[in-house]
């Protein structure tokens, strides 16, 4: 793509019904399959939807080299929403979780598609401030669903009707992208390496190591929260799924608030290490208080809920700082692992939460991921500064 403030603002706006369509069905998908399968085995759809997303992931730059990163993103838009209409319709748990494994692998691959083009128009001296825009942008998205998600489900429970708004959410990025195809051409010479070659360049390359091994900590903190947190606070505590959708928005203005400064911050004074150390410990002291917490109180639930945030944002920003700054354009296979972590996080996050749930209580689960951050300070304070 041509480097230009129009090309940002394409990707920025792509980047926002991306994040729309995938943050609309999030906080619901497992009351949804919980419908056709008994909750402790809702981890189980999970985790052949992110292993089947793995696969894709790990092939995904040959298709991108051989068909281009704009045709492919176009063939991922019209297979997700078709995905989206049939699986609103199925009634039968085998054709839910094919059609579910569909929408959760377009989503993902998609994801990887904006990258691309994004990385293709940054520089390593912007790269903080361009990355924590798009994340901001993009956590807007994130930050208005779970109040559409709550209205969209009232009381009826109406979870179809949240997957088929999440589908609707791309049809714009066709358009967007059939408009401004000439935009989309893509002229990169992609670096073809085997698995192995990436491997060893990761091996050799410790910050790189620590940033894909904090990176998936940060997924894995996701997986669980996004599963488990509205679950555990409609069954346990009686919250309406209303409540909650003005509950979980509250939880995500940090993403809003605080991912540009924190970007801005990483590119001219403090770096990318010591944000990350401070939202990982403020993520690991309020999740692990999730499991002390027997308040009823709505008002304290988002606070809690707020916090925890508060520290993923930070490192959220910092982490895509620091690894694209290691990275071009040309580096689709690293970028591509880099986004594989995503489902590596939700596989880890819903076989170990299948686990824990045979033999405990729900609430246990968040006291294991406060142990988990608190171990992930040690990639994190191993990282080199760029500053």
């Amino acid at each position: 793509m041509k480097i230009s403030k129009k090309a940002f603002f394409i990707i920025y706006l792509l980047g926002f019904l991306w994040a729309v369509a995938t943050a609309l069905p999030s906080y619901i998908q497992s009351s949804f399959l919980q419908q056709f399968v008994s909750l402790k085995y809702v981890g189980l759809y999970i985790t052949l939807a992110t292993f089947l997303t793995l696969l894709f992931i790990t092939i995904f730059p040959l298709f991108i080299r051989r068909f281009s990163n704009y045709r492919v993103m176009m063939v991922l838009l019209f297979v997700n929403i078709a995905s989206v209409l049939f699986l609103i319709q199925a009634h039968n748990r085998w054709a839910v979780l094919i059609f579910f494994v569909f929408v959760y692998v377009t989503l993902n691959l998609l994801a990887i598609n904006l990258d691309v083009f994004l990385e293709n128009i940054s520089d390593d001296q912007h790269t903080g401030r361009i990355r924590s825009t798009f994340l901001t942008i993009m956590n807007i998205g994130w930050v208005i669903s779970p109040v559409l998600m709550g209205f969209l489900t009232g009381d009826q429970n109406r979870y179809w009707l949240v997957y088929l708004f999440s589908g609707l959410a791309l049809l714009p990025a066709i358009f967007i992208l059939f408009t401004q195809r000439k935009a989309f051409r893509d002229n990169i010479h992609y670096k073809n390496r085997t698995l192995a070659d990436i491997l060893k360049i990761i091996w050799r390359d410790k910050n790189l190591a620590n940033i894909y091994l904090v990176t998936l900590v940060l997924r894995f903190f996701y997986a669980l929260m996004v599963l488990y947190t509205p679950i555990y606070l409609n069954q346990q505590f009686g919250f309406s799924w209303q409540v909650l959708g003005v509950v979980f928005t509250v939880m995500l203005l940090p993403f809003v608030i605080l991912q540009m400064p924190a970007g801005a911050l990483a590119d001219k004074y403090l770096g990318e290490k010591e944000i990350m150390a401070t939202g990982f410990l403020i993520m690991m002291i309020f999740t692990g208080l999730i499991f002390f917490l027997d308040s009823s109180s709505i008002y304290v639930w988002a606070a809690v809920l707020f916090m925890t945030r508060v520290g993923a944002s930070l490192v959220e920003v910092t982490q895509e700082s620091y690894f694209f700054k290691h990275v071009d354009s040309a580096d689709m296979d690293l970028i591509s692992l880099f986004r594989d972590l995503r489902p590596a996080g939700w596989l880890l996050g819903s076989l170990i939460s299948v686990i824990i749930l045979q033999f405990l209580p729900v609430q246990f689960i968040f006291l294991f991921l406060s142990i988990v951050l608190l171990m992930a300070l040690r990639p994190v304070l191993s990282l080199q500064d760029t500053k």
